[in-house]
């Protein structure tokens, strides 16, 4: 990984002084890649993703699908689980890439599957992706590709992700009851016993599906409660009483309308349903007062805890619990489906 790196960042570097950048002054390209190397080092997938997004916007689809696809035969090598996320990343630009036929990237993607590593189950993600891709010959083969990959591959927690994925195909095509029936095995999939955010990312992956198929069936009630369900999840996998500064964050995001779903479409059309209309800042209201304030004590956490200061007090038994708290079982799935449902039930 490192070689790569420091071969694509002295390559970058070379580029740049020709065209007269000098992005470290006093340091000629190859002191400049040896420069990066302590940074690069401990570069994490994020920011590698984030380095693709900057190269696509300066020098095109092409460059950054080159060092994404190098970045996967580097992350395969290792049998390094950030080859999904770099897929992920690479499968949408190889469909804009015109220096790039659809047909080599279908065998370059063949070619990476042939070769992924057999014992870890996190790898059986690439088939997504790869179903991703054949979208270009028609959503009807995406369809056809993941029923196959489920024939040989059961559904299970490990496939749990495919048959959600395989559920929003048949959504796209207008199958619904077929849909339908698909996300119902995912959630006989849900298991207590699993990791607690593990299960809280499964679950929340299932109501944004729902969401969008409530929204197909034009079942407007039904959307507002997957949406929200989605939105509580996503609180709840943030949140940790020894990392409460994090649920803050993310709370501050929904707030400012950096994240969520306030003010995005569809969701601000469904509210300007007459049922909706005039419900519509009162039920935010409650929501956001419910999933910030009344759920993290409903799952746990203290009030303390919640409002928790650097340098507050704490006894040892105080910071024990917190040190606890992730490895409790998720188990108030259905309890927070109730207070939500209590929510927005039109009265």
């Amino acid at each position: 990984m490192l070689s790569f790196l420091k071969r694509w960042f002295s390559r970058r570097g070379r580029r740049e002084e020709i065209e007269g950048q000098q992005p470290l002054p006093g340091l000629d390209p190859h002191a400049r890649a040896a420069a990066m190397m302590p940074r690069m080092r401990r570069a994490d997938v994020h920011r590698l993703m984030i380095e693709a997004t900057a190269l696509r916007r300066r020098e095109g689809y092409h460059q950054a699908v080159l060092f994404l696809r190098q970045l996967a035969e580097e992350y395969l090598r290792e049998g390094n689980t950030a080859l999904i996320t770099t897929l992920n990343k690479l499968v949408p630009y190889l469909k804009k890439d015109s220096e790039t036929s659809y047909t080599e990237a279908k065998e370059w993607m063949e070619g990476i599957l042939s070769r992924l590593p057999q014992r870890d189950p996190y790898f059986l993600n690439a088939h997504i992706t790869m179903a991703e891709l054949l979208q270009h010959e028609g959503t009807e083969q995406s369809v056809a590709y993941l029923q196959h990959f489920l024939r040989d591959h059961p559904p299970s927690v490990d496939t749990y992700y495919h048959l959600i994925r395989l559920a929003d195909f048949h959504r796209e095509l207008s199958e619904l009851d077929t849909a339908a029936a698909r996300m119902d095995e995912a959630l006989d999939l849900w298991d207590t016993s699993l990791d607690r955010y593990r299960l809280i990312r499964m679950q929340r992956r299932w109501h944004r599906s729902m969401a969008l198929l409530a929204l197909a069936g034009e079942e407007d009630h039904d959307y507002l409660f997957h949406r929200f369900m989605e939105f509580a999840l996503d609180m709840a996998r943030i949140l940790d009483p020894a990392r409460i500064s994090d649920f803050h964050h993310r709370k501050d995001q929904y707030y400012k309308g950096e994240r969520g779903f306030a003010g995005t479409h569809p969701y601000e059309s469904v509210m300007e349903l007459p049922v909706w209309k005039d419900k519509k800042e009162k039920i935010l209201k409650d929501i956001y007062g419910f999933v910030f304030e009344e759920m993290p004590l409903l799952l746990g956490v203290t009030e303390k805890e919640l409002h928790y200061r650097p340098g507050d007090p704490e006894s040892l038994e105080e910071v024990r619990h917190k040190k606890l708290f992730a490895t409790l079982p998720f188990t108030q799935h259905d309890l927070l489906a109730r207070r939500i449902r209590q929510v927005i039930t039109p009265s």
